[in-house]
């Protein structure tokens, strides 16, 4: 569960909030909250799936494969930022 704490506040608010903005184009903008979005369904996920008692590994694993995929796609978005000289 510190792991999904961790991820959400120093990764996903942080890193992911902050390159979201570099986004010039309004609608990668609107992409990338949604990407950030499912990344915050899969951490909960991951989560969910990790508590003392519940554990589901293979459910858990799921949506860690859901958390690279997402991490991916808004990686990909950074090849459309233009930075102004």
């Amino acid at each position: 569960m510190e792991f999904t704490k961790l991820y959400d506040g120093a990764f996903r608010k942080a890193k992911m909030g902050r390159a979201r903005k570099l986004l010039s184009d309004n609608k990668l903008k609107d992409d990338a909250v949604l990407i950030c979005n499912a990344v915050t369904f899969d951490l909960i996920g991951i989560n969910k799936n990790s508590r003392e008692g519940r554990e589901n590994t293979e459910q858990a694993k799921v949506y860690l494969q859901e958390l690279k995929v997402d991490v991916k796609r808004l990686l990909d978005l950074e090849s459309t930022i233009v930075f102004e000289d």
